[in-house]
């Protein structure tokens, strides 16, 4: 486990910008957590967490309303790193996330408390701790944009092109209320788009599975 934390961590470009003591706490305090399907991972009413590295799987990041209506602003894939979840010592982020796991996903975790005690020693990790934030601002405008400027069949079909696209394949596994939750919809009006979708012959239903059949006339929707 510890070979995995170290190659892992060495794949950072943050990493030779540290000095040998500090990439020894790293690897020493760091850690692998597995989580479930469904499993919260970070709230933003609980202690700050850490940096996150998705070793496998993936997490869905989203904004919760005092009414619970969620909003998905991105989802972290393999290889990925985010930093909201330690947005207590990042002093320009003033909102809260939450995160779930969306099938098993195992995470590498640098806890809140040492990237704090290492971004006031290294100007370099807290620059790419920064910058690795901003990163995700864009897919933050870019899912607000999607909720207010297109229409549910255009979002669903964008959702079903990206996640094709994504994982290089026509069938996207995933149930009507996941995908709901995803672009921030009901599950009952993405039920009804997909099963027009799929009168028109430009997908198929199947039990947890969408397939695309024709993705020119989904592009031609957007």
């Amino acid at each position: 486990m510890n070979e995995t934390i170290e190659s892992v961590l060495k794949q950072q470009e943050f990493w030779e910008k540290l000095t040998e003591e500090q990439q020894k706490l790293i690897l020493k305090e760091s850690r692998v957590i597995s989580y479930e399907t469904g499993e919260i991972v970070y709230s933003g009413a609980r202690e700050c967490l850490g940096g996150l590295l998705v070793l496998n799987g993936s997490l869905r990041t989203y904004l919760l309303s005092d009414e619970g209506k969620e909003v998905t602003i991105y989802r972290l894939r393999e290889g990925d790193v985010c930093f909201l979840a330690a947005s207590c010592i990042l002093s320009a982020i003033t909102f809260d996330v939450e995160i779930q796991a969306q099938g098993f996903t195992q995470v590498l975790l640098i806890p809140a408390r040492i990237l704090s005690t290492l971004t006031k020693e290294n100007i370099y990790l807290e620059n790419f701790m920064y910058k690795e934030t901003a990163r995700r601002f864009s897919d933050v405008v870019e899912a607000l944009q999607q909720l207010m400027f297109l229409s549910l069949t255009q979002r669903i079909a964008s959702f079903l092109l990206d996640e094709a696209a994504k994982n290089k394949t026509s069938s996207i596994t995933m149930t009507h209320e996941e995908i709901a939750k995803i672009i921030g919809s009901a599950r009952e009006a993405v039920s009804r788009i997909l099963k027009q979708l799929a009168k028109q012959g430009y997908i198929s239903l199947n039990r947890g599975e969408i397939k695309i059949e024709k993705r020119e006339e989904l592009y031609k929707l957007l």
